[in-house]
């Protein structure tokens, strides 16, 4: 047993470390969806300390730099849950830190059918659903014949589909026409009528006069049956041809999308605002909510609401891994959890967060449901730096209910703003430094996000590597621009991870909208003429027959009503006729049942 516990010991302090360091850096390769590197780690058993040294976190979306890279990780563990293999932090202390660095190598692809590259192809899918515009300054002249196929028009689409509809509604039509039963009752009515035409009380007797009275009174309770069938009938003709007048309605409502679908096709400037705000800053805006949603999704697939079992993949043998299932009580400890972190992080490397600051957090837990508290968090810069004078972001990951909700505010004033490339012309625009803030809410499936981004200090500078000679067009908008020195920009999200929506505005799109219309307007106006004629011709050919046929059915429904309407009400005032000659000879006698 001396022996076994030797070779134990000896085993620990050669392998033991070095295998939890590989192992919490595949773990935590494979949760945060992107590379982990640890260069060391210590364990200190006999105070439950964990020390951490070298740690770097690639960016999941630039893989040539890191998010952060931190000298060294400090946790103090509670030792009576590690009994239970699970982590509950007493205090947490973290020294050098830097972000933003390059890689000496580029990060690794996380691939496999773990959570994390599915929930990074995920919020990809999510940011290409944007149809961000096009701001393309065309010389006109060069402009050539659009050729459009009509299968991708989506007016054509929906004008293929209301046909397939009016062949439906004209089935459901003559089907209720069928139902009336009219030429049996007109026939019956009819061939009574006929029968009873030249009679009278002498000739049938006074039994057989009440009988055919009798006869004649339930024919016509027969016709007016048949009258409330042919009302019934004209409901339903009314309705189906009334959605498909609503069906041509939605031709005309697609027909516009068109227009813009084959005006980004020819690629012709917008003169509408918000699509230049789009154009020129939709990429931007869209990487930074990318982003907030890759890092939510990943908080809801570790620390997801109520108690249900969790599953995780089982630890590697020889036979098949299986899956762990964790099993909670409300009574129980969570398997992670740090109570709370007051951290003083100075960030170096010369970067843009280089400065002092002060990291706050409480309730940070992968069984939220357990403890039944959000957990919250803060950062505030506690020192002026070269780049930034001052930042605050505050949040919480609510998931206590079955309704997550996260919530992140954040604000920086005198902090260096991205520059943003130009789409249509070889500048870059540089905001300088000035303030930023943003708002992201996640609640449930819906999105809401704020943008908001300001300078006073916008220079603009040829980008070298896209150098070309401008036309005119392209010269004079890059006049507008370049003579502008100041931004105030607000991008706003909204919608689901399925049907989003993004609106941008800034202070440039005005101007450079007023100055299209100043310079090309005419030219663009009969550019836009010559794209939409050609799409309602093709339109048209597809639609036509349809509003034709649409036109013919309320016609023919109209027409059925009106000769059901017609013949009733010629067998009616017959047998009324005939009910009344032969009940005038019965005056006086008494009634049979049924008279």
């Amino acid at each position: 047993m001396a022996l076994g516990f030797a070779l134990a010991y000896f085993g620990w302090v050669l392998f033991g470390e070095r295998t939890i360091r590989d192992t919490i850096t595949e773990a935590g390769t494979k949760a945060l969806g992107t590379q982990l590197d640890i260069a060391e780690l210590k364990i200190h058993s006999f105070t439950s300390t964990v020390e951490l040294k070298g740690i770097a976190l690639a960016d999941p979306f630039d893989r040539t730099r890191n998010l952060f890279e931190i000298a060294l990780v400090r946790l103090e563990l509670e030792p009576k849950p590690l009994l239970e293999k699970k982590l509950v932090i007493k205090r947490l202390s973290v020294a050098d830190v830097r972000t933003g660095t390059q890689r000496t190598k580029p990060a690794g692809a996380v691939t496999g059918p773990g959570f994390a590259p599915r929930a990074l192809a995920e919020v990809q899918r999510f940011a290409q659903q944007f149809n961000v515009p096009l701001l393309s300054l065309t010389p006109f002249d060069t402009l050539k014949a659009l050729a459009l196929d009509p299968t991708k028009l989506k007016a054509v689409q929906a004008a293929l589909s209301l046909a397939g509809n009016a062949d439906t509604v004209k089935q459901a039509i003559d089907n209720a026409y069928a139902g009336l039963r009219l030429q049996q009752t007109v026939d019956s009515s009819a061939a009574l009528v006929a029968r009873l035409q030249n009679t009278n009380v002498r000739s049938l007797g006074i039994d057989g006069a009440r009988r055919a009275v009798a006869d004649l009174r339930r024919a016509a309770a027969r016709v007016d049956s048949a009258k409330g069938r042919v009302e019934g009938m004209v409901t339903i003709a009314r309705r189906g041809v009334d959605s498909l007048q609503n069906g041509l309605r939605a031709i005309d409502d697609a027909r516009r999308d068109d227009y813009a679908f084959a005006r980004t096709l020819l690629q012709l400037p917008s003169f509408d605002a918000p699509d230049i705000g789009s154009a020129l800053f939709g990429k931007v805006t869209i990487d930074k909510f990318q982003q907030a949603v890759y890092w939510t999704t990943l908080a809801r697939q570790y620390a997801p609401p109520g108690l249900l079992p969790k599953e995780s993949p089982g630890p590697k043998r020889i036979r098949r891994a299986g899956t762990t299932v964790h099993f909670a009580s409300a009574r129980s400890t969570p398997r992670f959890l740090l109570r709370r972190a007051d951290v003083n992080i100075t960030v170096g490397g010369g970067g843009l967060a280089t400065g002092a600051y002060a990291f706050g957090a409480s309730d940070v837990t992968t069984d939220p449901a357990i403890l039944g508290k959000p957990a919250l968090f803060a950062i505030r810069r506690v020192a002026k730096g070269s780049d930034v004078d001052s930042l605050r972001v505050v949040g919480s990951l609510d998931h206590t209910t079955a309704r997550p909700r996260e919530i992140v505010n954040a604000s920086a004033a005198g902090v260096k703003l991205p520059t943003v490339a130009l789409p249509a012309l070889p500048y870059r625009m540089d905001p300088g430094h000035g303030t930023s803030e943003m708002r992201f809410v996640f609640d449930g499936e819906q999105l809401s996000g704020r943008w908001v981004v300001r300078s006073t200090n916008l220079t603009w500078n040829q980008d070298s590597s896209h150098m070309r000679k401008l036309n005119t067009l392209e010269t004079l908008i890059a006049h507008v621009l370049t003579g502008v020195n100041h931004l105030d920009m607000t991008a706003d999200i909204s919608g689901t991870l399925k049907a989003p929506r993004l609106a941008v505005k800034s202070n440039l799109d005005r101007q450079i909208a007023d100055r299209l219309k100043a310079v090309a307007g005419e030219q663009i106006a009969a550019a836009q003429a010559k794209v939409r004629a050609q799409v309602d011709k093709l339109v048209e050919e597809k639609s036509a027959p349809v509003k034709a046929r649409i036109a013919e059915l309320r016609t023919d429904s109209e027409q059925r009503v009106a000769d059901a309407r017609t013949k009733l009400d010629e067998q009616k005032r017959k047998l009324d006729e005939r009910i009344k000659a032969l009940s005038g000879g019965l005056i006086g006698l008494p009634k049979l049942p049924g008279i």
